[in-house]
């Protein structure tokens, strides 16, 4: 089954409302552990730069959570069970089993969203969110999609940019660095070629198309991008 605009509007409105309701059973130690692996905890709090920042927190604590903490998303199954069948018990259901992968997007599909492909296996994909449809083509992302329908494939709020300089870190395991972050933005037509400089390593492409099934995979890539100022300016870090 394919979905149209209308069931894309639907699984959109619950799945907001099942990661706003799961995000509040998240404990704070886990909220802790995520935001320190993105560098956006003080101590006390977190202190995220903005929204976005805030979101890969709650993502994590919510779907995928380091340090052993149990999933938000499993929290809210078991004390809100939706009505078997209902459009929320797809999107829980999707939500529970969604993957982090990363995309390269071609621009617009022509029935909304983004044409997109799985990145480096260029396997067609069609998601169905509109900001992404409106980003630039060749754009690098990092993203977690699910799949309430066969054939609907949709994000779960949190998606974040990605360069060349991001994907070799990540290649390399280098470890995250904690210095000043200088917030920049790379257009992809600019940083075409470094990304395909990093492909011509056939063992590069074999470990890319590996990594986003490694345990933690999601919160390196979302740490890259923060070190690399592609989330922009990130509290306690900036330039001197």
């Amino acid at each position: 089954m394919s979905g149209g605009g209308g069931s894309v509007h639907r699984y959109a409105e619950a799945r907001g409302r099942i990661l706003s309701a799961a995000s509040r059973r998240v404990p704070l130690a886990s909220i802790a552990q995520q935001a320190r692996a993105l560098s956006l905890w003080d101590g006390k709090r977190v202190v995220p730069g903005d929204e976005l920042q805030l979101a890969l927190v709650l993502d994590l604590g919510v779907l995928d959570p380091l340090g052993g903490h149990g999933r938000g998303i499993d929290r809210q199954a078991k004390a809100e069970p939706p009505p078997p069948g209902s459009d929320d018990a797809r999107m829980l259901a999707a939500l529970q089993d969604a993957a982090f992968g990363l995309y390269r997007l071609r621009g617009p599909h022509p029935e909304g969203g983004a044409a997109a492909e799985g990145f480096p296996d260029g396997e067609s994909v069609h998601i169905r969110d509109n900001f992404l449809g409106a980003r630039p083509p060749g754009t690098l992302i990092g993203a977690r999609i699910a799949w309430p329908e066969d054939g609907l494939a949709m994000t779960c709020g949190a998606v974040v940019p990605l360069d060349s300089r991001a994907l070799e870190r990540l290649l390399l395991g280098l470890p995250p660095t904690r210095g000043p972050v200088a917030p920049r933005m790379t257009a992809p037509e600019d940083d075409a070629a470094a990304v395909a400089e990093l492909l011509e390593d056939p063992a590069a492409r074999t470990r890319l198309a590996k990594l986003p099934r490694t345990p933690g995979f999601a919160a390196l890539a979302y740490r890259a991008a923060i070190d690399g100022g592609l989330l922009g300016p990130v509290p306690g870090r900036e330039p001197g």
